[in-house]
């Protein structure tokens, strides 16, 4: 049987006290096994180490030469060792956030340079999809962490609530007078491929044209421009370069909820942690 790190701890032992049931003592085991251990490593060297005698025990040439290798190996183990431990303790390396463009717009700008100041040696990527195609990638293990609008259940996924927005039609009062929309003269603008305008568009009356982008700052420029109508998050149209206003309350919306999501397994060291509450609570202020 091969030498172990603790043989290395306990030949340091015998050598300071010169005496295998002190040793034994001090270290917390028998004497037996402290024997035991001095045997496998002079088999291992083939090499005695230890002279024996009725008064203890006395190092050969040999065992000299290894108390004193085996002072600086213990001495270089911890270093290494407190490295590795301030390593994962300090916020440094890579990780991947995923989220919709424009979920991308509204928080990355809020969260990122405030990150890369803090934490100078953490990099960060960012995947931009739809909100459920960026949930399966989380559950993949392909994304770190998603910001993602409504996310499914998954009993593998963890899901953290940031706040809510709301999406209905939008208008540019300016241009348009909603008092006058009715017929084909009026288009509404949305992306069909968000789950918001698929339920939008069965509670609103069939008032409007349907033309589609699958951009919402487009079609926030449209509708700032008096191109028509959009479906929109309430945070995008804010955004819009020019003021955009929500039509009358008798008009459908739908509540979007922002989480924060990720797997537990994946993300359970102590940078994660802290990368996922310093998100939430840049965000939460914001």
């Amino acid at each position: 049987m091969k030498p172990t790190f603790d043989d290395l701890k306990y030949f340091l032992e015998v050598a300071n006290t010169k005496n295998l049931s002190r040793a034994a003592e001090r270290q917390g085991i028998t004497q037996p096994s402290i024997s035991a251990a001095m045997k496998r490593l002079e088999l291992s060297f083939g090499t005695a180490l230890l002279i024996r005698s009725r008064n203890g025990v006395q190092l050969t040439k040999a065992g000299i030469e290894l108390q004193a290798l085996s002072r600086k190996f213990m001495a270089d183990w911890e270093l290494l060792k407190s490295s590795v431990i301030r390593a994962s303790t300090e916020m440094g390396g890579g990780f991947t956030i995923g989220c919709h463009p424009s979920v991308a717009l509204y928080t990355l700008p809020v969260i990122v340079p405030k990150l890369k100041v803090k934490y100078p040696l953490l990099s960060l990527n960012f995947v931009h999809d739809l909100s459920r195609k960026i949930t399966e990638q989380v559950i993949s293990y392909e994304i770190d962490f998603g910001l993602v609008i409504n996310p499914v259940r998954h009993p593998d996924l963890v899901i953290q609530r940031l706040f809510f927005d709301e999406v209905t039609i939008w208008s540019n009062r300016d241009i348009i007078s909603h008092q006058n929309m009715h017929g084909d003269n009026f288009t509404l603008y949305c992306d069909p491929n968000l789950k918001q305008t698929q339920e939008l568009l069965k509670k609103i009356p069939h008032l409007f044209k349907i033309e589609f982008s699958n951009n919402l700052e487009v079609i926030a420029a449209l509708v700032a421009n008096g191109a028509g109508f959009g479906i929109l998050p309430e945070r995008v149209a804010k955004a819009s370069h020019k003021p955009l206003h929500k039509l009358d309350e008798s008009y459908a919306t739908v509540i979007d909820e922002l989480c924060l999501v990720y797997r537990a397994d994946a993300q359970n060291n102590a940078i994660s942690q802290k990368l996922r509450h310093e998100i939430k609570m840049m965000l939460s202020e914001n």
